[in-house]
């Protein structure tokens, strides 16, 4: 009876995998290579059957722009540790009207409407003192000349904003051979 059982549940969980589309998605990996020799990385998922076409440049894994043709938005996304968060929050505090602090999957964030789209500066990790890990997104719009909408109202997009939020950071990596 419990083998039957069992068999019923495993049989139920795949059934809903397949019919929920599976996993988190079709992932785009972030990588950047720390002071420290090591290298860090952030996955963001999109769902497969979303018409998202990905850009990069092959020679800098660290940033990426995913362009969601049907919203007419590109979400862009760059990873970096450096000694600039601390002074870029203070700055952006001081100057950005529309400057608000808030989390994306237990993060510090804050963000602010820039150049007709949204800017998020995501803190993943303090390193050292002097410096941070963090994630830059923004979003702007693909092509004026089609509907649109601007500033944060693109984040809070569900479905960008669902993008948005299913990243996962992965502190230290194993480096590519």
């Amino acid at each position: 009876m419990k083998k039957i059982l069992a068999g019923l549940i495993a049989g139920i969980m795949i059934l809903s995998l397949v019919a929920c589309g599976g996993a988190k998605g079709v992932k785009v990996t972030l990588l950047e290579d720390s002071w420290e020799d090591e290298q860090f990385s952030v996955d963001f998922f999109y769902p497969e059957n979303a018409g998202i076409k990905v850009e990069r440049d092959e020679d800098y894994a660290a940033t990426v722009d995913m362009d969601y043709e049907a919203k007419n938005i590109t979400i862009s996304a760059s990873l970096c540790e450096d000694t600039t968060f601390k002074e870029n929050k203070k700055y952006d505090k001081e100057n950005q009207e529309d400057y608000k602090e808030f989390k994306i999957n237990g993060y510090d964030c804050y963000g602010y409407e820039a150049f007709g789209g949204y800017w998020i500066y995501v803190h993943l990790e303090e390193i050292s003192e002097t410096t941070d890990r963090y994630l830059i997104i923004d979003t702007e719009t693909i092509d004026y000349s089609k509907k649109y909408i601007e500033g944060k109202a693109q984040y809070e997009d569900k479905d960008v904003k669902k993008i948005i939020e299913s990243f996962v950071y992965n502190s230290v990596v194993e480096p590519e051979k």
